[in-house]
């Protein structure tokens, strides 16, 4: 399965770049672009009692970026294929994977940039050790929300929307710009989101190099356990049925 789902997401993620002139910068643009408005829009106001503002805000777009455009991707990647599902046996779960692992190579470029930002902002790079296990547990969750994504639009043909609804709200309820500082409220809101504990977790290690809370990891390998789990049993249920459906 990995090495179909690798040799997918290398052709798709040629193939967006074949033509253009700048090639892999797009993939780059829209989180900078963002980053610079809303750094324009809230360093003086926002922005001026977090530390580092700078680095906080862009590791929260690039984390969230990441989340937003493989789950949007992978939505409809069943119904996209749907001539292949029809014509070829194979693991359907490749389809879903090449989608995240098209993602996880932009995110890749991503983070090279976030890595110019650190070296600029004179942090210690030493703490990079760890985000290759953060991202693993960030790309277990991803993988289990796009399962279940995935087999929800086949029976339901809202899902997409009602999904860029739910990001939507995600986005701002987020702490991606902002910092939830004393607002209780939104506090035990995002107790709740996923989203939460790993952009906190990584902005710990790479932005302020200290060691997250021991309650925020496990909660984070709590949500990625759950979200896979989910996501793969009602995938493997419903997947025999994709051919029919579609």
């Amino acid at each position: 399965m990995w090495g179909l789902s690798l040799s997918l997401a290398k052709f798709k993620f040629k193939l967006r770049n074949e033509g253009s002139y700048l090639g892999i910068i797009w993939y780059l643009l829209n989180p900078l672009l963002l980053f610079t408005l809303l750094f324009f829009i809230f360093n003086n106001r926002i922005g001026g009692n977090i530390q580092n503002y700078p680095l906080y805000l862009l590791i929260g777009i690039i984390m969230f970026n990441f989340f937003q455009s493989a789950t949007s991707d992978v939505s409809t990647v069943i119904l996209n294929n749907r001539g292949l599902i029809k014509s070829i046996k194979f693991q359907r779960e490749s389809l879903i994977l090449s989608e995240l692992l098209k993602a996880l190579f932009s995110h890749i470029f991503e983070i090279a940039v976030f890595i110019i930002f650190l070296i600029i902002f004179k942090v210690n790079l030493a703490w990079l050790i760890a985000y290759p296990l953060i991202i693993a547990f960030f790309f277990i969750f991803v993988y289990g929300i796009s399962l279940a994504l995935s087999a929800f639009t086949v029976h339901i043909n809202d899902t997409q929307n009602i999904w860029n609804f739910i990001t939507k709200l995600l986005w701002f309820a987020t702490p991606v710009f902002y910092e939830i500082g004393g607002q209780t409220r939104l506090f035990i809101l995002n107790l709740i989101n996923p989203l939460y504990y790993f952009i906190t977790i990584t902005r710990d290690t790479l932005v302020y190099n200290r060691m997250p809370e021991i309650w925020m990891v496990l909660m984070a390998g709590i949500f990625s356990i759950c979200a896979f789990i989910i996501g793969w049993t009602i995938f493997n249920k419903t997947k025999e049925k994709f051919a029919e459906r579609i």
